[in-house]
């Protein structure tokens, strides 16, 4: 995520989002009633009968009614009624519009209130695009695939086969060509860790090569029983990027649930839980984390982000837990609420 402007006394912010993963994260800070500008295209019908409607570059805010993630499609979409726009005689003020936010393109918010948890969540997807890069590599004797991890899943960069297969290589292939290959994509992608994985020895035979060639790709490697998309799945199901996955966001959530458990679990007096218990904590000033369970948040947002509020001023640590991992099912199943404290309350 590129910042390129932060005006929390005007309550503005301009970014542009870089990846998938950053709409993700704009997902979540962009509410009913903001206003949200940003270039779109309109469609003007023609000037005279039979002639064709045409669609023009406008530029257009629109006060958000609701916004749709689409990370299959790669768009965030930003649907309300048509605020401002130019050039003023192709833009229909109060027309319905939906405003399609896409990797590139700049966007400016304007909101109620720009609460300081959002500029963390902001400062939070600029940072991870700068993080220490996964990738992971999954092979066997036929193919490899290589992809970068994602708070929202795999973002696939390459695939290489090695020949094995098909007249064209003559039944045979080249293993030393196919390992140079892989070694090449990766090494492009500039990766600090890696995480090589797959069924039988071909991943022991491609240690070997970075080894007999000094290659400087720091990997770590696991047995799967799949290759392709169901391998890069059985890594993550399995628990076996958190070895190598450090400074990711879903590591991270993970550590601020399993401490705050720990805490449950010694009945240490430092863990509190449910929208009742943790008010009177924060109330209390005895809060040192906040732990909210996505889910909770965006069912319950008023309650929630009360709590959030007042954590804000405090200067409270406040961690949104995605719901998508176990971290987060937890947390959900203990309320989607819960918190860290300074100090035993009783």
């Amino acid at each position: 995520m590129r910042i390129l402007k932060v005006d929390q006394r005007n309550h503005y912010f301009e970014v542009i989002p870089e990846n998938t993963e950053d709409l993700w994260h704009l997902e979540k800070v962009i509410e009913k009633g903001d206003v949200v500008s940003g270039s779109s295209t309109r469609k003007i019908k023609g000037k005279s009968e039979g002639e064709k409607a045409e669609r023009l570059n406008v530029f257009v805010e629109v006060q958000a009614e609701n916004v749709e993630f689409h990370e299959f499609s790669g768009q965030l979409r930003v649907n309300g009624l048509v605020v401002s726009g130019k050039p003023e005689e192709y833009v229909e003020l109060k027309s319905f519009h939906a405003l399609e936010v896409e990797p590139g393109k700049k966007i400016g918010v304007k909101k109620q209130a720009l609460k300081h948890w959002q500029i963390e969540r902001l400062e939070q997807a600029k940072k991870s695009s700068a993080r220490e890069k996964l990738l992971a590599i999954v092979l066997d004797d036929e193919a490899a695939e290589l992809a970068l991890v994602k708070e929202t899943g795999f973002d696939v960069k390459a695939k290489v086969f090695s020949g094995k297969e098909g007249k064209q290589f003559g039944g045979g292939g080249d293993p030393k060509k196919y390992f140079e290959e892989i070694a090449r994509k990766a090494l492009d992608l500039k990766p600090e860790k890696v995480l090589v994985a797959g069924p039988g020895f071909t991943k022991e035979a491609f240690k070997k090569f970075l080894a007999e060639k000094r290659l400087k790709l720091e990997a770590v490697y696991e047995s799967t029983n799949s290759v392709g998309e169901t391998g890069l799945n059985e890594l993550l199901r399995e628990g076996k990027l958190e070895k190598v996955a450090q400074e990711i966001g879903l590591t991270r959530e993970t550590k601020a649930v399993e401490e705050f458990l720990m805490h449950v679990g010694k009945n240490d007096g430092l863990a509190e839980y449910g929208l009742k218990e943790v008010g009177a904590a924060l109330q209390a000033g005895a809060v040192e984390r906040l732990l909210v369970a996505e889910e909770t948040l965006f069912g319950n947002r008023a309650a929630v982000e009360a709590l959030m509020d007042a954590a804000d001023r405090q200067r409270v640590e406040v961690k949104v837990i995605g719901s998508q991992h176990e971290a987060g099912r937890k947390l959900q199943g203990l309320g989607g609420v819960a918190a860290v404290l300074r100090y035993k309350r009783r």
